[in-house]
């Protein structure tokens, strides 16, 4: 059985990390190859597969600079929240 954990955007296996950033909004399989190396894709054409999950989006925040534009409306700056795989629903 793998130790299977979280760390913002990483799926630890083992000792094995793999970003799923480049996944947002995706659903995700992770395959063990018949040599042991793991895999992350979306289409099954593997050996074994380890784990399922959806890979959320990230959270794009909007904040009021308190500043206007040059027609009177509020200047705002957008902040993309990292995405959090704590509250994935990770399947086996």
């Amino acid at each position: 059985m793998k130790n299977v954990t979280v760390k913002g955007t990483k799926l630890i296996i083992d000792a094995v990390e793999i970003d799923l950033s480049d996944h947002a909004g995706r659903k995700v399989t992770v395959f063990e190859e018949i040599d042991g190396s793991l895999t992350v894709e979306s289409k099954p054409r593997h050996y074994q597969s380890i784990r399922e999950l959806y890979v959320p989006l990230p959270v794009i925040t909007s904040i009021d600079t308190g500043k206007k534009d040059k027609e009177g409306m509020p200047i705002t700056e957008n902040y993309l929240t990292p995405i959090a795989l704590d509250k994935a629903d990770i399947r086996k």
